[in-house]
């Protein structure tokens, strides 16, 4: 496959509808990194639960990182 195809990605039913975060934490560890997206309870915003957790290679991360650079 070349750099310009995308593969066909497919979602299973269940994650189709995505999650909600208004928080992240990010956790480097050696060559991979964990992401926790939160979300916090607004009455108390000291109380919030995990949405997703992600964990992936430095590279995947920072592909992430210029991929949202792009958006704006």
């Amino acid at each position: 496959m070349s750099e310009s195809e995308e593969p066909e990605i497919v979602a299973p039913p269940e994650l189709l509808g995505g999650v909600w975060a208004n928080d992240v934490y990010v956790y480097p560890d050696g060559d991979d990194v964990t992401i926790d997206f939160v979300r916090l309870d607004p009455r108390n915003p000291t109380e919030g639960i995990v949405v997703a957790r992600v964990a992936g290679s430095r590279w995947c991360i920072l592909k992430l990182k210029q991929r949202l650079e792009e958006i704006e």
